[in-house]
């Protein structure tokens, strides 16, 4: 199961001139093994720190910087959505990408 967060250019441009620092892809990481997960439903964690990826904090990431998640496999993109609550949010659905192994964006 592959997850990336991922941000355009021009995104990781104005992030940086904030002082702040986002690498694009990140790694997320889906798991039900969780305290904060609800019912099995599951949570995203980000990259080697582990912080939980919300779903309010990943619709604002994507309403002012445009990011998008890329997964590798429809079920992937289910869990992934489901731990986010896109539906909650009113996150749009194309938010997460099934990407296929041979475009080599992952």
């Amino acid at each position: 199961m592959k997850i990336k967060l991922r941000f355009p250019a021009d995104s990781l441009a104005a992030i940086a001139r904030m002082g702040l620092r986002q690498k694009s892809p990140e790694t997320l990481r889906w798991t039900a093994d969780h305290p904060d997960s609800s019912y099995g439903i599951g949570i995203i964690l980000r990259g080697k720190s582990g912080d939980r990826l919300g779903g309010k904090e990943f619709a604002v990431m994507r309403q002012r910087w445009g990011a998008w998640i890329e997964v590798d496999s429809a079920e992937t993109k289910r869990r992934a959505a489901n731990a986010l609550y896109l539906a909650l949010t009113d996150t749009p659905e194309d938010a997460i990408r099934v990407v296929e192994e041979n475009e080599n964006k992952m």
